[in-house]
């Protein structure tokens, strides 16, 4: 497959952490969010929270998430990298793909459905078992991802578990580098 140049690569690395800091601030936004409907006496104020958190979620979120994972993609086919030579790599596919399922099949439902309920509840909402779990969700699934995002940065900084195949290798090989020499 052809490679991306180095200025290709610096764009669309730009774009790729650039759609990954909206992806974080849009998980850390939501959480927020949560804790701002806390204390409304107003409905129609409550509900309009409620609209806000689905607009966070669907209008910046998901497309930061999709755009993450298809510049990641981009950036296995088309560079060095490729998709599962390195372990640091790999971690980042199981966080990225896990989360946009996750937040696909479940939580984007949840949420769509927690903005019915304000918008046609308002306060009484409040009353409602399956509005307080979900809503709870919400706010411990934003942190949950918020944390696995964090870490997805930290570990594409540090790129620990580097080259798995070559590790693999020396090992078998008996290589001075990894510790370990055959007797």
């Amino acid at each position: 497959m052809p490679k991306l140049t180095v200025k290709q690569q610096k764009l669309l690395k730009a774009f790729h952490l650039i759609s990954v800091a909206v992806w974080f601030t849009s998980v850390i936004t939501m959480s927020a969010i949560t804790t701002l409907a806390d204390g409304l006496e107003d409905g129609g104020a409550f509900a309009m929270v409620h609209q806000i958190y689905h607009f966070v979620d669907f209008k910046l979120l998901t497309p930061a998430a999709v755009l993450t994972l298809l510049t990641g993609l981009v950036y296995s086919m088309f560079t060095r990298w490729g998709f599962f030579k390195h372990g640091w790599l790999i971690y980042k596919w199981i966080i990225t793909v896990g989360i946009i399922v996750w937040g696909t099949v479940h939580l984007g439902p949840m949420c769509t459905e927690i903005m019915e309920t304000t918008a046609r509840l308002q306060l009484g909402a409040l009353n409602d078992p399956n509005y307080l779990a979900h809503w709870r969700l919400g706010f411990w699934a934003g942190i949950s991802n918020a944390v696995l995002l964090f870490g997805a940065v930290i570990v594409s900084t540090l790129k620990p578990w580097k080259n798995i195949r070559k590790n693999k290798t020396a090992a078998r090989l008996g290589s001075p580098r990894n510790g370990f020499t055959p007797e």
